[in-house]
């Protein structure tokens, strides 16, 4: 008879073997994936070198044309991540795939993905605003009554409200990624992601962390050569060559963050749907 335990021995996921594994097999399907990136990105680019996104960086849009923009860029980048996940399960799994089927196949899982984008961030962001709320109201009356206990009450909210902030969001970190890799609506991605996190929340923070370094290494180093050049003199340059330097990196990083968390995915479900015993 065989019993199901998944919480008796972890396996051990390790984010510097994600990291390698991650980085080799972006290597292998670099041109592919930058491609998926570059597709939807170059616009953005464009637009942003533009007298329009001049304007738009601060803010001298009139609201509409504000809007438009924002929406359609923010339906870029959707649209962007969901084809590099299906690009990079591929890869992962040494599948066969091509930059437009990925693009292609992105399409049905739209608005999927923004629901579960949106559920999540509605959720942070109303619970953020009622830690503001509450310690905005509580804070005058209690005053009233002590100064000491009502910078305790406020200090223990606002911990409170900070602390069960980064619990959701880590444990919900995965779920576009799950949406998009099992087709799940937003409720069940959330829920799929809690599952999958909890037991490796440290692992899950040691791989984001990597990832993170990475890109302060990347930009450390911009900042230093864009302190030899004299950049920081002219500021429309050196947005500009900001700008394309960022889309230059990341033509690179951001396919390698997807594949690495592909992986993370793929490790975190084999770990916990996996431990049998007999």
């Amino acid at each position: 008879m065989e019993i199901i335990m998944p919480g008796k021995t972890k396996k051990a996921i390790h984010p510097l073997l994600i990291t390698r594994e991650a980085w080799g097999i972006c290597l292998k399907n670099l041109k592919k994936m930058s491609a998926i990136f570059l597709i939807f990105n170059l616009p953005v680019l464009a637009i942003y070198l533009t007298p329009l996104g001049d304007k738009l960086q601060h803010q001298k849009l009139n609201f509409s044309i504000f809007i438009f923009v924002v929406i359609s860029i923010l339906a870029f980048s959707i649209w962007n991540h969901i084809a590099l996940l299906l690009g990079a399960k591929k890869a992962v799994d040494f599948e066969e795939y091509t930059v437009g089927q990925s693009v292609k196949q992105a399409g049905p899982l739209f608005f999927k993905y923004l629901g579960t984008g949106l559920a999540a961030t509605s959720f942070l962001s109303c619970l953020i605003m009622f830690g503001l709320i509450f310690v905005a109201v509580a804070f005058p009356l209690l005053l009233k009554i002590n100064k000491i206990l009502a910078i305790s009450i406020c200090l223990a909210a606002a911990i409170t409200v900070i602390w069960t902030f980064v619990y959701f969001m880590l444990r919900w970190s995965l779920a576009t990624a799950v949406c998009v890799l099992e087709n799940s609506r937003p409720l069940a991605a959330l829920k799929r992601s809690h599952f999958l996190v909890t037991e490796y929340v440290h692992p899950v923070v040691g791989t984001y962390c990597l990832f993170t370094l990475m890109y302060i290494a990347c930009m450390l180093v911009f900042v230093i050569i864009g302190a030899f050049l004299g950049l920081s003199n002219d500021e429309n340059q050196s947005n500009c060559v900001g700008m394309i330097f960022s889309m230059l990196i990341n033509t690179v990083l951001v396919p390698f963050w997807t594949i690495a968390t592909v992986i993370l995915y793929k490790e975190l479900k084999e770990a916990l749907e996996t431990h049998v015993y007999a």
